[in-house]
């Protein structure tokens, strides 16, 4: 009898102390769930800075962007005022108020169409240029310094004059070259496009070679001719391979939809 009783009260107490257990167990849960929190607190904290900085970054971007769209605008009205005011002043046709998007004093009269002509037709009108000293290494030099200083309308002016003065000079590629940044800076792609072509077809071997052909996909871009641009820069990585214009031509065609 006192057996029985007392296997009675096993019986009772076991789900007690299965009770007391899973409380134990769930306090034990509990107090890791706490111990982990703190951590996955400081990753969400963590993303949330990470995505703010993300969405800052974007619109900086997008302001840039802007900043820069309305810089190309700005410089492109004043090289045209300026181009108008000082072709009037030296005897010549004023630009059409840049209806074309060539630059006033290498433009034919109005019947021309300088988008679709070569360079050398574009410049067969007698058209003012800078005067020249008959030192070609000074002259050039004098056409760098206003290109670097930003004078891009004077710059062209005075490439243009070199390249007419000195047709047989070994600094020809090069003036050509800068004659074509100097239009490309002012957003005077057309022209642009033009002596880059020509220089990288008459010289293509020269080391400004690749660099014009990169600039005339640039040019060509800038035009919105994306199928003659990404073919102009396929060109660049197959004919200039392991150079500067190459790797920019390549980083251009995986950048560009």
């Amino acid at each position: 009898m006192r057996s029985l009783f007392i296997v009675g009260l096993m019986l009772l107490a076991t789900p007690a102390m299965a009770q007391r257990q899973s409380l134990a167990e769930r306090v034990t849960a509990i107090e890791l769930k706490q111990a982990e929190d703190p951590a996955r607190m400081e990753l969400v904290q963590q993303v949330n800075v990470l995505r703010e900085e993300v969405r800052m970054l974007r619109g900086e971007i997008e302001e840039l962007r802007n900043a820069d769209a309305q810089a190309r605008e700005s410089a492109r009205n004043q090289y045209l005022d300026l181009d108008g005011r000082l072709t009037r002043l030296e005897g010549g046709t004023p630009s059409q108020g840049g209806a074309s998007g060539n630059e006033g004093v290498v433009q034919a009269p109005a019947a021309s169409t300088p988008k679709k002509s070569a360079p050398a037709a574009t410049e067969a009108a007698p058209e003012p240029v800078a005067a020249t000293t008959g030192n070609e290494k000074a002259d050039y030099d004098a056409s760098m310094k206003m290109l670097k200083a930003g004078q891009y309308v004077a710059s062209a002016r005075g490439f243009r004059a070199f390249l007419s003065a000195y047709p047989q000079s070994s600094l020809v590629p090069n003036a050509q070259y800068w004659l074509g940044e100097s239009y490309y800076a002012t957003g005077n792609y057309p022209l642009a496009a033009a002596q880059f072509k020509e220089l990288a077809q008459a010289h293509p071997t020269h080391n400004k070679a690749g660099g014009a052909l990169l600039k005339l996909g640039m040019s060509q871009a800038e035009m919105k001719q994306m199928t003659q641009a990404k073919a102009t820069w396929k060109r660049v990585v197959q004919n200039y391979a392991g150079s500067d214009a190459a790797k920019q031509a390549q980083f251009k065609l995986k950048s560009t939809p």
